[in-house]
């Protein structure tokens, strides 16, 4: 435990890392410096990170603290204080809402309803030097530690919204009114992940790296595998076929290269015969030429807003194309049998586009995960299905 070797004194950290001997001095002090709030909202569960603020009273620009960056936007927070009756507080914490921009932070994910806010309150004396001309600390020595306790709370509920302002309700993690014990529905055979999103991660490769599958790195970066029906795109009967191969002339020899893709991939980049039924051709563009087993991506807010098209908005949406279209022998003067799908928009064209989709079933997930050294993600519950003993 840290020890004031001047005065003697043993000083205790608390659980939040805050030390406390500073932080007695400057409320002790007749002088004391200024109090900064700093404001944090964790929406790493919408793939956003953290969002770092302060409400710009005492510096106008970016406040740093613990080498972070809080940005300066007009806000307040009121009903923090602790009551003697037991009852614990309901902040409201108001946001400016210049032109909207709260509003398009927050649109598609829920009014940020369940995320955490932590307040955090510092004296200007213990702020990074960053903060400060020549990058020196004219009040005193930085310490990250030297703060009050944090506040943590809950976002409970969107209370008010308009073009100058925007009002969230919060509460204490031990008081919210939508809590559910077990907090995920238990069900056996189907997963509550969002596929490619929050829980499932395929094709994340920051949570699935590629070291961590046997022999099939196409996982990690996401290759598509099969519909929603788990009807694959490659592989066996009922598969879309796209593995089939023709007779082609190469070289004066005739080689078995895939129906798919021949303009682009018929040979490796070793000039060998190219046996991946894929081609990634990257961000749909409407007027692009797109052969049978091209596939694109589009972003997820993008197909949200797609007429007659239901699509998770935080969630990247993948197309592979179909070995259907108009028939074609040559391209560029080169001769070869192929389909092409170009000129038609993968969300609307269902007869020569499908999905990259999970079934939402173990099945599904196994197709995406059976080389998994970590074993599979599936958000079900097999364990709590009904089974017959003989």
């Amino acid at each position: 435990m840290p020890v004031d070797r001047e005065n003697d004194l043993i000083i205790s950290p608390l659980e939040t890392g805050v030390t406390t001997y500073n932080l007695q001095e400057q409320l002790h002090d007749l002088q004391a410096t200024t109090i900064l709030e700093l404001f944090e909202v964790n929406a790493r569960k919408y793939g956003a990170g953290i969002y770092r603020f302060h409400p710009g009273k005492v510096l106008n620009g970016d406040v740093y603290h613990d080498s972070k960056a809080y940005k300066p936007i007009p806000m307040e927070m009121d009903g923090v204080e602790v009551k003697g009756d037991g009852t614990l507080p309901r902040p409201k914490l108001r946001i400016a809402n210049v032109d909207g921009f709260v509003s398009e932070i927050i649109q598609g994910k829920d009014d940020f309803v369940g995320l955490q806010v932590t307040r955090r309150r510092i004296f200007l004396k213990y702020l990074d030097a960053q903060n400060f001309h020549n990058n020196e600390n004219p009040f005193g020595d930085p310490d990250v530690n030297s703060r009050f306790p944090d506040d943590k709370f809950i976002i409970n509920q969107k209370t008010a919204e308009d073009k100058n302002t925007i009002e969230f309700e919060l509460v204490s993690p031990l008081e919210m009114d939508t809590v559910k014990l077990p907090s995920r529905h238990v069900i056996s055979n189907y997963c509550n992940w969002v596929y490619r999103g929050h829980g499932c991660g395929y094709g994340n490769d920051y949570l699935h790296p590629a070291e961590i599958f046997h022999q099939d790195a196409g996982a990690a970066i996401g290759v598509p595998r099969a519909d929603e029906k788990d009807r694959k795109f490659i592989e066996g009967s009922g598969s879309y076929q796209l593995d089939q191969t023709n007779d082609e002339r190469i070289d004066g020899a005739d080689v078995k290269v895939l129906k798919t893709n021949i303009a682009w991939n018929a040979l490796n980049k070793k000039g060998e015969t190219n046996t991946d039924p894929f081609h990634y051709s990257g961000l749909y563009n409407p007027t692009g030429v797109y052969l049978s087993g091209d596939y694109v991506y589009i972003p997820g807010a993008e197909s949200a807003r797609y007429e007659g098209f239901s699509s998770d908005p935080n969630v990247t949406a993948y197309f592979v194309a179909k070995p259907t279209g108009k028939a074609v022998t040559e391209i560029n003067g080169v001769a070869f049998s192929h389909y092409n799908v170009s000129g038609s928009d993968p969300r609307s064209d269902t007869s020569n586009w499908v999905k990259d989709q999970c079934s939402k079933t173990i099945i599904g997930c196994a197709l995406r995960f059976s080389g998994c050294k970590i074993g599979v993600p599936f958000g079900g519950f097999p364990g709590t299905d009904k089974f017959g003993y003989v």
